[in-house]
């Protein structure tokens, strides 16, 4: 029986040299159960032997295929169990020699997930207490429906992911165009044009309070209280992304603090006054744009964004909608420049765009253009965001497609 062939133990299994281990344990529980029917129990001997005999090459393999590799470099930093890869006909096989419980896979499994794994349907985890005898085994089919599928607040909800943007967006069109609707959100959006504002003044270390009814005030002297709370605050993020290893709020708190020192300490305050000026209707473009973009990615715990991302993108979307396109209509000549304040009328002196006009120097068509290329920016980048989780989820999607309804 030592003498079997690999190709003869192949043959007695009735395997091919490229089956998995599921395939085997299969397979070779068929055999028997024939032999057993047939009254030639004598043979199991020889077909335990057969299935020894590969299954132990198969655990010894050492084939590093690049796949193989990326998943074995990931597991040496996360596991100290002594463990095997192998990965055959979509099929990827981790051994490993524990005497942890089967949720042990669960944890393997959650780490795995965040690897990109082309052609692989099947991960089957194998808790080994010896080269040969199995302990316990877990099998996760990636194209299933997951837990975080099923979830509304996870961030890993592929289905949220992939339908958030386009029916956020679909349906600010629709508000939009209903008068009732849009009334009914008016007081938001005037609310997002005053934080545009406002956020304009903090980031230049000024005092601002934005109000709900079209109006902000802004201290115009420089506040160290405000200058050195904002970035406290913005410390406090970066602390809390590095702690929860969440790049973008890394990424997004220095990049915050870069732009707060120069816009308080090297922006002058003529060019603080004009850009606020500019940044309530801007802040309808690039705050509303931040709401959006913000739903796929998940913030510091304590905020509970994965709640509030959903009021959010609605308010996000729907501000964003009707800022672009309002001055989509007003380059094509169909509406007017808004000039004046909500509060005193068109032929306030001090509105926004009054002051762009003439105190800055701005021409209409300067005015028009500015807003129109900050609003297609926004969009292009929000579409690239869309894009991007698109693409990076597509097997999923078109496996989805190929195989039954959302």
């Amino acid at each position: 029986m030592n003498k079997l062939s690999l190709e003869q133990c192949y043959a007695l299994l009735d395997v091919h040299p490229g089956t998995s281990i599921a395939e085997l344990d299969a397979a070779y529980s068929k055999k028997v159960m024939e032999k057993i029917q047939q009254g030639a129990k004598q043979e199991k001997v020889l077909l335990k032997a057969a299935y020894d005999r590969i299954r132990a090459d198969l655990y010894q393999s050492t084939e590093e295929l690049p796949l193989v590799q990326q998943v074995t470099d990931l597991l040496q930093h996360l596991s100290p169990e002594p463990f095997h890869v192998k990965f055959q006909a979509n099929t990827l096989q981790l051994f490993f020699k524990t005497n942890s419980t089967a949720d042990y896979a669960d944890f393997i499994y959650e780490n795995l997930s965040e690897l990109k794994l082309p052609e692989t349907k099947t991960i089957v985890i194998y808790g080994m207490r010896s080269t040969k005898a199995v302990n316990w085994k877990k099998q996760f089919q990636l194209d299933a429906i997951s837990k975080d599928d099923l979830n509304p607040y996870s961030f890993k909800n592929r289905y949220i992911l992939l339908l958030a943007f386009p029916i956020a967006m679909c349906s600010s069109v629709l508000f939009q165009s209903l008068g009732f609707t849009r009334i009914l959100l008016l007081p938001l959006q005037i609310w997002v044009h005053e934080v545009g504002h406002a956020v304009v003044a903090w980031f230049s270390g000024r005092r601002a309070i934005p109000l709900p009814f079209g109006w902000t005030n802004v201290a115009l002297e420089r506040s160290l209280f405000v200058y050195f709370g904002i970035l406290f605050l913005l410390g406090l993020s970066f602390r809390a992304g590095w702690k929860e290893k969440k790049r973008s709020t890394i990424i997004f708190a220095i990049v915050c603090a870069i732009l707060q020192f120069v816009m308080t300490w090297i922006q002058s305050a003529d060019h603080f006054e004009m850009w606020l000026s500019f940044g309530g209707i801007g802040g309808e473009f690039y705050l509303s744009a931040l709401m959006i973009a913000g739903f796929y990615f998940q913030l510091p715990n304590y905020w509970r964004w994965d709640f509030w991302r959903y009021p959010f993108i609605v308010v996000g979307a729907n501000t964003f909608w009707a800022a672009f396109s309002r001055w989509q209509q007003i380059k094509k000549g169909t509406e007017s420049i808004p000039w004046g304040s909500l509060l005193f009328g068109n032929g306030d002196a001090g509105g926004d765009m009054n002051q762009l006009s003439q105190v800055y120097d701005w021409s209409d068509q300067r005015i028009i253009a500015t807003y129109n290329t900050l609003g297609n920016v926004c969009f292009i980048l929000l579409l690239s965001l869309y894009i991007f989780f698109v693409v990076k989820h597509r097997r999923w999607i078109l496996d989805r497609i190929s195989s039954k309804p959302f």
